[in-house]
This record gives structure tokens, sequence and C-alpha cells, in this order.
């Protein structure tokens, strides 16, 4: 009897620890779930290595076949940690004419390809709302909008993978005075396509947002003092890279002595992703001297002197390329008086050499997007994005839209 209860007791530890590893292993292959590209779907195994083959070759890459729950067979290409690496790397196959179509794909199944899909800011039935801009299709759609909410803003996440919006009932200018009715930040997650409220800071004068770090987000909201005409009153709401509200701090500002809150500067990026370069601004004689260093090989070059001031400075992911805008300037032309411009300098860092200057617009908003840069051209009427692959020079297409589009935010 003390037998059979001594193998009872094993026979239950055994299938306990046995249920413990199993749970472990189906946790440790859940997180290992991976995205990958697809290069088809076939109706056997013979035809999908046949295409492997061929493509083995193309790619300089080695491929798998992997058969999905509907009894066909992916022929799949990588193992990515994200949506958006996945597309980046199919991007890339596709705009050196490697292959013609793809599909990215996890667990067998596919999903939306965040990297082929940009956001920016456009107007829907007469609202700013978010379209969707596919680089494949060269095509725009609806992408996220709510009745009675006009977008403000559109901040992406440094891993695109999110977004913050911020929108309001109405905004604009009254006697040349700011106004914003309903002001509301929703975070909206593009792997679900669902987006919450975060909060709702009401009715003010002023709404601005900037990643003070790469993990911290924040929206810096004004408003009138009701009680004292002559103070404003400012509500930062700091938010992490889950939409997550932190502690909300609280500003007062006495117009007579300081004014009205200003918008802080953009802080250019001077050093380089890989550390491999830096660049240096040295104002002389009314003129910005870019200098770029590199370290590896110890030395330094002039590589522009011009007479604007620079506004941003920001580096492609490996460090190879420096985009820098200035701010924008009127020149006089036979006593006219030209609106307002300023240029984009793309420069590559490896060659310590400039690629091409863009000119003629107002540059207000960047995106550097794998090997693309997304940037806002505005002039007058005229509010579009300009689609640019810096590593071949090459100006892919204009997104315009009736009413105008913008990256973060459409002209006030």
């Amino acid at each position: 009897m003390k037998r059979f209860q001594i193998l009872v007791s094993f026979l239950f530890l055994s299938l306990m620890v046995n249920e413990c590893t199993k749970s472990n292993y189906d946790i440790d292959q859940n997180n290992r779930i991976t995205y990958s590209i697809s290069l088809g779907e076939f109706k056997t195994q013979e035809e999908a290595g046949k295409i492997k083959s061929i493509l083995e070759n193309k790619l300089n890459s080695t491929l798998k076949i992997e058969k999905s729950s509907k009894n066909k067979y992916h022929l799949l290409s990588g193992e990515f940690v994200s949506s958006f690496e996945a597309g980046e790397n199919a991007f890339d196959f596709y705009s050196n004419s490697l292959i013609k179509d793809y599909k990215i794909v996890r667990n067998g199944k596919p999903v939306d390809d965040i990297f082929t899909n940009v956001l920016f800011v456009a107007k829907y039935l007469g609202r700013p709302s978010v379209y969707s801009y596919n680089l494949l299709t060269k095509q725009s759609s609806i992408a996220w909008s709510k009745w009675q909410r006009k977008v403000i803003s559109l901040n992406y996440l440094p891993n695109k993978e999110s977004a913050f919006i911020t929108t309001a009932f109405n905004y604009g200018r009254e006697s040349s005075f700011p106004y914003i009715h309903e002001a509301r930040i929703y975070f909206l997650n593009r792997a679900n396509e669902q987006s919450d409220e975060l909060v709702e800071p009401g009715d003010g004068v002023q709404l601005y947002t900037y990643w003070e770090s790469n993990d911290t987000f924040k929206v810096n909201f004004t408003k009138l003092d009701t009680i004292n005409s002559k103070t404003v009153l400012q509500n930062i709401y700091p938010f992490d890279i889950n939409g997550k509200l932190g502690f909300i701090q609280n500003r007062k500002y006495d117009l007579l002595q300081h004014g009205f809150p200003a918008v802080p500067k953009r802080n250019p990026v001077y050093l380089s992703p890989n550390k491999d370069f830096q660049f240096r601004n040295v104002r002389s004689d009314n003129e910005s001297n870019i200098y770029l260093k590199n370290f590896k090989q110890r030395s330094e070059e002039l590589i522009i002197a011009t007479k604007r001031n620079i506004n941003d400075a920001r580096w492609s992911k490996d460090g190879n390329f420096l985009f820098i805008i200035t701010d924008n300037t009127a020149t006089d032309s036979k006593g006219i008086k030209a609106e307002k411009t300023g240029e984009i300098i793309i420069i590559d860092a490896v060659k310590m050499k400039i690629v091409r200057i863009f000119s003629g617009f107002q540059f207000e908003n960047v995106l550097v997007h794998g090997k693309l840069l997304f940037f806002d051209e505005r002039l007058k009427d005229i509010a579009q994005i300009a689609v640019y692959d810096y590593t071949r020079d090459k100006l892919l297409n204009t997104i315009s839209i009736y009413g105008g589009c913008g990256l973060n935010n459409l002209p006030m």
C-alpha cells in the first residue's frame, strides 16, 4: 500500500513537472513568434520548392517553406521582431526589383504592413483626419477619423508601431487670437487598429507636442485663467510609449512679465546613431558653416556654408546620411519680397559630400522611414508631402490631397 502511494505521488509530480514544462515551452514559443516576408502562396510543396531555388539565388538569402492552416505552402524570407522591420526589408527587395509582390505574415497569418503604410494628416469629409499612404500602390486611404473630431497633430512612436493623436471639436483663430475647443488626446495602436482616448484637456488657446526622450512623449496645453485675465495656465501631460499618463505638471505664466509660453525649439541631433560621425555648426560672418567629423578616419571637413540658420538635423538609422533642415527666410528680388522658404540638405556622411539640396518650399516636418525621407512641402496654398529615396537620390512621389496634407499637422 505504501509502495502504491509512493508510485502515485511520483506520477503526480511527474505530471506537474511536464505540465509546467509544457506551459513554459508554450509561453516561450509564443514569445518567439516572429514576422516574416511571404513571397508567395502555393498549392503544393513541389511548386513552392521550384520558386524557392530561383529566388534564393536572386535574393542571396535562404528561404523556407511553411505549411499554412489552409493546407497551402508559404514561401518565407527572414525572421523579424516587428511588422515594421519585416516590411522595411521587403520594400528594400521590391525597390531593387528583386521581387514584384509580398505580404507580411506572423504565425502563418497575414498582418498589417506597418512600414509600407505611412500615416499622415489630411481632410476627410471636411475635417482633418489620419490617412495612410501605401508605398507599393502609391494610393492614400482614410486610416482614422472620428465624428466631431479634428486632428491637430499626429506623432509616431520611435518604433512606428503606434501613434499619439491630438484632436479638438474645433480650432482656429478668432480676431487673430487662437482657440481650441474640447481638446482630446488619443493613442492609436496600429497592430490592432484600435484607438484609446487618454485624456480630455478641454478648452484652451495653445497645444503643442514633442518627444522629450525616446520613451517620454509630452503634450503642452495652455488655457486662459478664468479668474485673472493677465495670466495663462499650462498643463503638461507626459505619456510613456504604451500611452500611459504620468504625473501632470501645472505652470502659471504672467503675460505682462513672461509673455505667452513659447514653443520649445527643435534640438538638432549632432552625433550619428552609429557614433561614426558628428556634425557641428559654426556661425561666422552671418553664415552657418557645417563641418562633418569622421571619427574612424580622424578627419573633419567643411561640407557647406549657408546664410541660413540651422533649424533641425536628423540621421538615417544606420548613421550614414545626414539631413539638415534650415529655417525659412525671405529673399528680396528687385525690391519684391518673396515668400519665406527653407532648404533640406542631404549629406552622404561616408563620402563626405552633399547629395542634393531641396529648396523653394517651407520644410516644417520630416520623417526618416527606412531608406526613405518624407518631408512636408508648403508654400502659399500648397501643402503636400514629398517621398524621397536618399540612398538612390530619387524622388519617388509627391502625396497631394485636396485641401492639403502634412506629416504631423495641417497649416492653420
